[in-house]
């Protein structure tokens, strides 16, 4: 049987995230740039237990498990936390299938990681400067609609319907996925949820309780990133072509649309600021659409929104900025 040596490690910066995260392999080389002191975890792949704690001293270490490598990592000089994606697998001893059947075992499995991702959630937010969510990183779109309502910001009419009967015939509407977008593959292609305009023939009278929203006509959409009070933000003028007139995600290579830097108004930015403190969130992507009006439409907000590309569109290295922020701290 092979001995695995652990390697014992003290940083002062901790990334929690994976390699499937297109920002963390820039942001990781530009902290080893500036020869930060940091480990990362992998959310996806590594194995982690509370390899010791004492909640007299507080003193903790972490054992990461990763194939054949082992780390203790002694967590008392970690300064800052900075989350990207994913929540943490706990190691469990090895549980036979029979007992894998059985919801109470699920359920304690269930309970037993959740208790430990929650503690040491509190530990480092009592003790560090934590950047992003943990977890999943996944903030309900309708909670965040109701309080982007109180901050005075303008949304698109919105309603929950199973019924699409109760709907005005003569006016457009939009719907869009009340959690995170449906990503599946089959046969080697790729496929993905879209917020698309309701055709009402093609559904039937009774249907899932939906997300929808009165269509809004637009000039342009706005993406606003947000890292500890610092704003970016890009015009995305999707109208250009007619499939992302109502989802800009939805690009066409051939005639690609125009994205420009966008300057958002101060009274925008403070709103922004201020929803973000009631969501209790340091960072994230906020999106946006400008009407035919001259109003500014609040859409959604991801936590961990994709911003390598807003970087590019503004002339910054955002990963770049994100490690020099992380490094001050």
């Amino acid at each position: 049987m092979k001995t695995t040596t652990s390697i014992t490690k003290q940083p002062e910066i901790l990334i929690i995230s994976s390699e499937e995260d297109s920002n963390y392999k820039s942001i990781t080389e530009w902290l080893a740039y500036y020869k930060a002191d940091f480990f990362c975890i992998n959310a996806y792949s590594d194995i982690l237990s509370i390899h010791s704690y004492d909640m007299q001293t507080q003193e903790m270490s972490l054992l990461i498990e990763n194939q054949n490598q082992e780390f203790i990592i002694d967590i008392n000089n970690v300064k800052t936390v900075f989350i990207r994606k994913g929540i943490l697998n706990f190691k469990v001893n090895p549980i036979s299938d029979a007992l894998l059947k059985q919801h109470a075992v699920l359920d304690y499995i269930y309970h037993y990681e959740k208790s430990l991702n929650e503690f040491l959630e509190y530990y480092f937010r009592s003790r560090c400067n934590v950047i992003g969510l943990w977890g999943a990183a996944f903030i309900n779109k309708l909670i965040v609609l109701e309080e982007a309502k109180k901050v005075d910001f303008k949304i698109p009419e919105t309603f929950l319907k199973t019924n699409l009967n109760t709907l005005k015939t003569n006016t457009s509407y939009i719907s869009k996925t009340v959690a995170i977008p449906l990503i599946t593959t089959s046969n080697h292609k790729k496929f993905m949820t879209y917020t698309g305009k309701l055709d009402f023939s093609l559904f039937p009278k009774r249907i899932m309780t939906s997300l929808i929203q009165k269509e809004i006509k637009k000039l342009f959409e706005i993406r606003v990133f947000v890292f500890l009070k610092k704003i970016y933000s890009m015009a995305i003028f999707s109208q250009m072509n007619k499939e992302s007139v109502v989802d800009y995600r939805v690009y066409n290579n051939d005639t690609p649309y125009l994205e420009e830097p966008y300057t958002i108004p101060n009274y925008l930015q403070k709103k922004i600021l201020k929803l973000m403190e009631v969501l209790k969130l340091n960072t994230g992507s906020f999106d946006f659409m400008y009407t035919e009006d001259g109003e500014y439409y609040f859409l959604e907000v991801n936590p961990v929104g994709q911003f390598g590309h807003l970087g590019r569109v503004c002339g910054v290295d955002l990963n770049k900025v994100i490690a020099q922020e992380i490094i001050s701290l």
